[in-house]
């Protein structure tokens, strides 16, 4: 599946890696999604009988994407966004391992980052967790990086058809990730240790030019559909942790109304009460420096001492709180001061892409 929106700079070059690639019985769905440049102009100078182009309105990636799930014909499904590159022997990697792994329904490989002028910068594998094989489906759902960007992963179909998997329309970030959180939970995946494919860089991806604020809700949505999920209680009490802890500590810090709602939910309740002690505790320091509003850090502070009486942080926190707001304040400024935050870094900001401009 190709999504295209816009895409006139780079679609060419991205139809024709999949005209050169060694593995030649493959279906090419491009789907435009209202572009308003020549980029259905270009698509449709391939007169191949294996590419297919789709138009429709604009409405999103996710969008772009259920639409190719709908048509799409194959045995195997491949992503190649219009500014990405697969390598000559991506398919015919992929395939060939999955042929030979008839328990295995996914795979992913390896690639380089490039940039705008398809200069290799670094590996994917260098920013990701792993390799991982077998079930992979704590280890998505804690993390978007196992797989990196969806050009290195190919799926078997069958599961997509019979569980009806489709993408969140409401996600405009991390919508990948959300589908293959789905596929994980259905399926076992192997890895290829090939470089198969290049991701590109330039100034114009999503990931770089939408704001902080807007991507940090765009992830939040991605953390509580995993949460939501069934299969997420099967998850190890680390995981399910990790995943409340960003969703609630990070995320979601300038909306305590929904940070409250989610500390109510049976899958928050599930956890071990010396996390959900800690969480609270989390949510209230976090709150008290960064928070737009403090209305409800008493309550999560007394709600931490309740659920754990021996959490002594909490009991600490909750004492100078009552006797002085300002100086606790104070004593938590200092200490984050010394802390790394990277969510306040732009995605690939340590790569150079000013030559991309």
């Amino acid at each position: 599946m190709m999504p295209a929106y816009n895409a006139e700079k780079y679609i060419g070059q991205a139809i024709e890696s999949v005209l050169g690639q060694s593995y030649a019985d493959w279906e090419l769905i491009i789907v435009d999604d209202g572009s308003t440049d020549c980029t259905a102009e270009i698509a449709s100078r391939y007169f191949d009988p294996r590419i297919r182009l789709v138009h429709q309105a604009n409405g999103g990636e996710a969008s772009a994407r259920n639409t190719a799930l709908r048509i799409m014909r194959g045995e195997f499904l491949a992503f190649l966004d219009a500014d990405d590159l697969f390598l000559p022997h991506h398919l015919k990697s992929g395939i060939e391992f999955l042929s030979r792994h008839d328990h295995l329904s996914g795979v992913y490989s390896d690639g380089y980052y490039m940039d705008h002028a398809e200069n290799r910068l670094q590996t994917l594998s260098s920013r990701r967790r792993g390799p991982f094989e077998g079930d992979l489906f704590d280890e998505v759902v804690y993390a978007s990086d196992v797989f990196g960007p969806p050009v290195c992963v190919l799926l078997r179909t069958d599961l997509i058809h019979e569980h009806s998997l489709k993408y969140d329309d409401n996600i405009v970030i991390g919508p990948d990730w959300d589908f293959f959180t789905q596929y994980a939970a259905l399926a076992k995946f192997g890895y290829v240790d090939q470089k198969t494919c290049l991701y590109r860089l330039h100034t114009d991806n999503i990931s770089i030019t939408t704001s902080l604020e807007k991507r940090t809700l765009e992830l939040a949505k991605c953390r509580i559909n995993a949460i939501r999920m069934k299969n997420f209680g099967r998850c190890s009490v680390n995981v399910r942790t990790a995943v409340f802890y960003d969703l609630l500590v990070n995320l979601l810090i300038d909306f305590p109304e929904r940070q409250i709602e989610i500390t109510q939910w049976a899958e928050f309740l599930d956890l071990p009460q010396r996390e959900q002690a800690r969480l609270l505790r989390l949510m209230a320091s976090k709150t008290i420096v960064h928070g737009r509003d403090q209305t409800h850090v008493w309550t999560w502070l007394e709600r931490a001492r309740q659920v754990n009486p021996s959490d002594w942080r909490a009991i600490i926190l909750w004492h100078i709180f009552r006797i002085h707001p300002g100086l606790l304040s104070a004593a938590l400024k200092i200490k984050e001061y010394r802390e790394f935050d990277p969510r306040t870094i732009p995605p690939f900001a340590d790569m150079n892409l000013s030559r991309n401009r």
